[in-house]
């Protein structure tokens, strides 16, 4: 077996459909399994997707375990010579595994690769490429400070914003939207840390893997889409689990941030940038925010032939996002 592939999902039935779709795509012409992690289970709507996904293998949860518990249960099943964490709320063109696959191949001190995203309007993510999160980093992103300069490696450090966007190049942080990585290499290290509820397990996977002797590399040259908060919206709940995933973090690394004293400073500022998110998430609930783009029509609908036309256009020059939004919208009528 070359590949497996890992989706966990909450609440995202109607993302995870097309996410399937490419990777069913992609994964045409190589030995792949595709397993899904699904918290916080809905029968009525998994169901339609296992009965047009019969290839797919599921694993059901009760209630919602977290994202690097879930992946952990599909890890230890998983029979890959390379494992691919990906996001349910996402699209690959159809050569991403191919690629990915022969990079790592060639590569035998990379430990893991990762892609550019760009979401539904065609923009860059800047998560595509990171830095392990600095004192000064982390205050540069917190503060908003690197949207002056995101061109900057001082002010946008944590984006490795002086390292163009379509290169290859070693970096420290992969997102675990996408994160293809040596079976061998994540389970010697026991998977994804499950202290971590959600946030922060790509972090510190991340940091395990450098540690491991094992780089790191991003892939510029190749594109998927990341359409973000799948899930549903920011909440309360989802800041509690962001800010506190930050003060375990900072716990477990507390030597690259000060020791015992980094600690005593970091804490209350950890819990007051958390309250002040917390006002901000209530002035979201009072209309103070942009609407999302979600994707909501019937997706089964959808045939094979459409979708190989629509992933067409990732290839295509921006913005890629919007015409690729504006052919789902098309098709599912």
């Amino acid at each position: 077996m070359q590949l497996s592939v890992i989706i966990v999902n909450y609440r995202a039935y109607n993302y995870l459909a097309l996410c399937l779709f490419s990777v069913e795509l992609a994964a045409r012409g190589l030995a792949c399994e595709i397993w899904v992690v699904d918290n916080e289970s809905d029968p009525l709507q998994l169901l339609p997707l296992q009965q047009h996904f019969p290839k797919v293998n599921w694993l059901i949860n009760s209630e919602n375990i977290g994202f690097a518990k879930a992946n952990n249960q599909a890890i230890l099943l998983s029979k890959g010579e390379y494992i691919l964490f990906l996001n349910p709320d996402t699209m690959l063109p159809e050569n991403t595994f191919k690629q990915g696959l022969q990079y790592l191949s060639k590569h035998i001190g990379v430990g893991a690769i990762g892609v550019q995203m760009i979401n539904l309007s065609g923009q860059f993510l800047p998560e595509s490429k990171r830095a392990f999160p600095s004192l000064w980093a982390s205050f540069t992103k917190l503060t908003g400070l690197w949207r002056v300069f995101p061109g900057s490696s001082f002010l946008n450090h944590y984006a490795l914003g002086e390292m163009g966007k379509t290169g290859i190049h070693a970096i420290e942080v992969l997102a675990g939207a996408f994160m293809m990585v040596r079976a061998t290499l994540v389970k010697s290290l026991g998977g994804f840390d499950e202290q971590f509820f959600m946030y922060g397990e790509d972090i510190d996977l991340s940091k395990r893997i450098t540690d491991a002797g094992y780089a790191i590399h991003y892939l510029g040259c190749l594109k998927i889409i990341h359409c973000k908060g799948a899930s549903g919206p920011y909440t309360q709940h989802r800041d509690y689990h962001f800010y506190h995933s930050m003060q375990l973090f900072v716990r477990k690394y507390q030597s690259r941030y000060g020791g015992a004293i980094g600690l005593v400073l970091l804490m209350p500022a950890i819990r007051i940038i958390a309250i002040l998110s917390g006002w901000k998430s209530k002035l979201k609930t009072l209309g103070f925010t942009t609407k999302r783009s979600t994707i909501s029509a019937p997706y089964l609908d959808l045939e094979m032939h459409t979708i190989e036309a629509i992933m067409a256009e990732m290839d295509e020059k921006p913005p890629i996002g919007w015409l690729v939004y504006k052919a789902w919208k098309i098709y599912m009528g």
